[in-house]
This record gives structure tokens, sequence and C-alpha cells, in this order.
């Protein structure tokens, strides 16, 4: 049991015995880090399975243009504005659905054009409306489109599989 003992105004004080030592502060350490780490394996698997529902855009436009070539697909152009309304709508609603991302990724190679980075192929094309979507057959300079603007998914691939019969079967 532990000893009393009395201060200096004479009231008795407890005093513990040597061999007990206090909690090691190891343990909380070793919480918090456990927390940490069970913390950021969260982030990650959201932010991975986040980016990994996406569209694997080609972000440089010759790049893209070659890889349409050599695998003779039409090309998806994606004229792209950062913080502007429709642009992030079609981030978060579209370009991450599952079915848009299998019907895109089997019938274009798609190139995304930020247009703040890139403003000499939107000039090019004279974009003035983001965002805006053309196709572009692999082997010539003829575009089909524009598609301007939001769509749900269901409406933007419709319109898309309308575009790629545009240019499959040009008008007359």
């Amino acid at each position: 049991m532990a000893e009393q003992g009395r201060n200096n105004k004479g009231v008795p004080i407890r005093q513990e015995p040597d061999n007990i030592t206090p909690p090691s502060g190891k343990k909380h350490y070793r919480a918090l880090w456990t927390l940490f780490v069970v913390f950021f394996i969260f982030v990650a698997i959201i932010f991975l399975a986040k980016h990994r529902n996406a569209i694997d855009w080609v972000e440089d436009y010759g790049t893209g243009i070659k890889m349409a070539r050599l695998q003779n697909k039409p090309v998806l152009l994606a004229f792209y504005k950062q913080h502007t309304r429709f642009c992030s709508d079609m981030s978060q609603n579209t370009y991450n659905n599952p079915d848009v991302i299998i019907y895109v990724e089997a019938n274009f190679i798609p190139i995304l054009i930020d247009v703040d980075k890139q403003p000499e192929i939107a000039e090019r094309y004279n974009i003035d409306y983001y965002p805006t979507h053309y196709i572009k057959p692999p082997d010539s300079n003829d575009l089909i489109g524009p598609h301007l603007g939001y769509d749900t998914p269901s409406v933007f691939i419709r319109k898309l599989k309308d575009l790629l019969r545009q240019l499959k079967s040009p008008a007359e």
C-alpha cells in the first residue's frame, strides 16, 4: 500500500511506492499513430476510387491526334474551362459515369483541352462556350459537331452516338 507522509504544513499526503511507474505515453502515441494510418488509408481509397472512375483523357492535343491515327479511332475533343458551372457539372456528373466512360473509351480517343492552358487550340476551333465537344476523324481535319453544354450521362451518350453516325455517313 502507499505510504502516507505530511507536507510542510502538516497535512497528510499520499506517496506512491518507488516500484510503480506512471503509465507509458507509448500506448497513447501508438493509438494516435494507428488512427492516423487508418484515416490516411481511408482517404487514399476514396481518392483513388474517385479518380479511377473517370474518362482516361489525353491532355496533349498532338499526342491524342497521333494516338487516333495509330488506333484508327475518331477523336472526341472536349474543350473545358476551369471553374465554369457546366464544365464542373460535366466533370462531377457525366464524365465519371461508368456508362459514359465505357462508351467514350471504346469509341474515341478522348482529348480534354483546358482552354486556360492551351488557348491556341481553342482559338483554332473558334471555341467560346464551355464545354464544347467535337468529333474529329483520325485521318482528316473535318469536325462533326459542335455539341455544347452540359448533359446527363444518358443524353451525352445519345448525342455522341448521333455525332458518330454523322461521321460514318457524311451528309449530302
